[in-house]
C-alpha cells in the first residue's frame, strides 16, 4: 500500500502508545488478580482500540492507491468517496 503520510502515522503512533497504556493496565488488573468481567471488559475495549487503528491504516493505503488509479479519470473523486464510505462502514 505504500508509505502513509505524516498525519496518519502521527495518529496512528499516538494511538498505538494509548493501546500500550491499556495493556499494561490489563497486565496490573491480572497481577492484583481483578474480577474476571473487569479484565474481559478492558481486553475488549484493547481489541476495539486496535481495530480501529488497523482499519484507519487500511483506509488511508486504500485511499491512496486509489487517488493514484483514479487520477485523471472522468468521475474519479466521486468514485473514490463512495468506495471510502463503503469500506468505512465495516467500522
Amino acid at each position: 500500500m505504500g508509505q502513509f503520510g505524516p498525519e496518519t502515522t502521527k495518529a496512528a503512533s499516538l494511538r498505538l502508545r494509548r493501546i500500550e497504556g491499556q495493556l499494561k493496565g490489563i497486565q496490573r488488573m491480572l497481577a492484583e488478580e481483578r474480577d474476571c468481567t473487569e479484565l474481559v471488559q478492558q481486553i475488549s475495549a484493547a481489541r476495539a482500540a486496535l481495530d480501529r487503528v488497523a482499519l484507519d491504516l487500511i483506509s488511508a493505503g486504500l485511499e491512496q492507491c486509489l487517488r493514484q488509479e483514479l487520477e485523471g479519470k472522468p468521475n474519479g473523486d466521486r468514485t473514490f468517496h463512495k468506495l471510502q464510505r463503503t469500506f468505512l462502514m465495516l467500522r
